[in-house]
């Protein structure tokens, strides 16, 4: 009889326990001090609940934790603090100070939450009630300064604005591509507060691409200097792979970097490269035309390619084709065999004429599958210049050379003529027939006159 009566009494007991371990309830499991806009060196508070769902008063409720000291964790009220049964409850506080050191993100390479900004654990809060106690896992977040602003990808001959979650699409084989990445500070320019909140710099910030996929081979870095309410960018090449199969390759970008507190900042998007590859392809690589420029006297056109099967099927019956329609000109080499990937190097000439009109001239390289349909083109320029013609030369007069002459003192007595030197009076009008007879003319009335006087003087009387 007493055995059992000392088990009841047993009984009672831990039921009684039971009972008083499950009347202490806490409204939460986990709780955040500050969050995503949270700036540092700032108080921050967050609360929870107890209640008592028992029938006894719980007395003397405590709180502790072990979070480091520079936190200053604190609560409100202070305990202890006694719960009146069925169903009472208090509200508590909990203060705590973020340091201006205190990361926005994940800095852990290996985490699956890498450069996200997120809450990190700094300790728990225990709460003791007697020989019940109940954990609060306690966290604290602030705000992320270093964020990726834009991007701007461009492959081939497609260009597009991208972000986290984009989708790239009808990427080719063997293109080349560029990213161009801004990443932005959003610290204030100005500290109004003086407390190390604004006016805040990030020295070489870490950007950096990669896919995680060998047929693009991409893991490129570089570093940036944003000043605060700026941005920094920086740029990238990289290339896809002619090899590369369809399917959505994930490009990510990264930004990280530590703040003049010792804080760390980053940002992490991925894009989604959409890689398309066509049924029948047959590309047209490194194709070089020599010579480039011919005159007239015409010559030996060269081209030299090299011919890669892009397609998703085996080619059995390849023909590439050389032209210049302009001159009617063309030479082709056909029933060429290329499985997917394969390649073949080509050589093509062509004969130009003599006598070619001047001028430019397009030349095209082009690729068909199945003996007739076409799939890709080369373009080339053949300048044509014409030919120079020679003129005669004019025959020239020969120039006609002036002696001058020097001039001479007269003498006193001019000398007697020559003989031999002509004088001025042997030329022109002296010696003329109308001069001779205009001279006979004044002679003969010469001398009438004089034979007048002669006879007027003789018969004046003499006095």
């Amino acid at each position: 009889m007493k055995k059992h009566t000392l088990i009841v009494l047993m009984l009672l007991m831990l039921v009684t326990i039971s009972a008083s371990a499950s009347a202490l309830q806490v409204s939460v499991t986990s709780m955040t001090l500050g969050g995503e806009n949270q700036d540092r060196a700032s108080n921050v508070t967050a609360k929870f609940r107890i209640t008592n769902d028992g029938n006894t008063t719980i007395n003397s409720i405590s709180f502790d934790d072990n979070a480091d000291s520079k936190y200053g964790i604190s609560y409100s009220p202070s305990s202890p603090i006694n719960l009146a049964a069925n169903g009472s409850y208090a509200e508590v506080t909990v203060r705590g100070y973020i340091p201006l050191d205190f990361n926005a993100v994940e800095t852990d390479e290996n985490s699956a939450n890498y450069l996200k900004p997120q809450a990190f654990s700094i300790g728990a809060i225990t709460i003791n009630a007697g020989s019940t106690t109940k954990n609060i896992n306690l966290n604290m977040q602030a705000v992320n300064q270093l964020e990726l602003k834009r991007a701007t990808l461009e492959c081939g001959d497609k260009s597009k604005r991208v972000k986290d979650g984009t989708d790239f699409d009808e990427l080719k084989p063997d293109s080349s591509c560029t990213i161009t990445i801004e990443a932005e500070n959003n610290f204030n320019d100005k500290d109004s507060n003086n407390d190390k909140t604004g006016d805040i710099d990030f020295k070489d910030a870490d950007v950096e691409i990669e896919v995680d996929d060998s047929d693009f081979d991409v893991d490129e870095d570089d570093s940036v200097d944003p000043d605060p309410e700026d941005f920094d960018d920086v740029t990238f090449d990289f290339d896809i792979d002619e090899e590369v199969d369809d399917g959505t390759y994930d490009l990510i970008i990264r930004t990280i970097g530590q703040d003049d507190n010792g804080a760390w900042h980053g940002d992490i998007w991925e894009v989604n490269l959409k890689v398309e590859r066509l049924k029948h392809d047959l590309q047209i690589k490194n194709a070089v035309m020599n010579p480039e420029k011919m005159d007239c006297k015409g010559g030996k056109l060269k081209v030299d390619a090299k011919i890669i099967n892009l397609g998703t099927r085996d080619e059995d019956d390849v023909i590439i084709e050389l032209e210049i329609e302009d001159l009617d000109l063309s030479t082709k080499k056909s029933g060429i065999e290329l499985d997917e990937n394969d390649y073949t190097r080509l050589s093509f000439t062509l004969d130009i004429p003599e006598d070619t009109e001047d001028g430019v001239y397009v030349v095209y390289l082009n690729t068909y599958f199945d003996g007739i349909a076409p799939s890709n083109t080369k373009t080339f320029t053949l300048a044509i210049d014409a030919c120079e013609v020679v003129e005669p030369e004019e025959p020239t007069e020969p120039a006609t050379v002036i002696t001058p002459t020097t001039p001479t003192t007269p003498n006193t007595q001019p000398a007697a003529p020559s003989s031999r030197v002509r004088t001025s009076d042997d030329d022109g009008f002296t010696s003329s027939s109308t001069y001779l007879g205009l001279l006979g003319i004044l002679i003969a009335v010469i001398v009438v006159i004089i034979i007048a006087l002669a006879v007027v003087l003789l018969r004046r009387p003499k006095k």
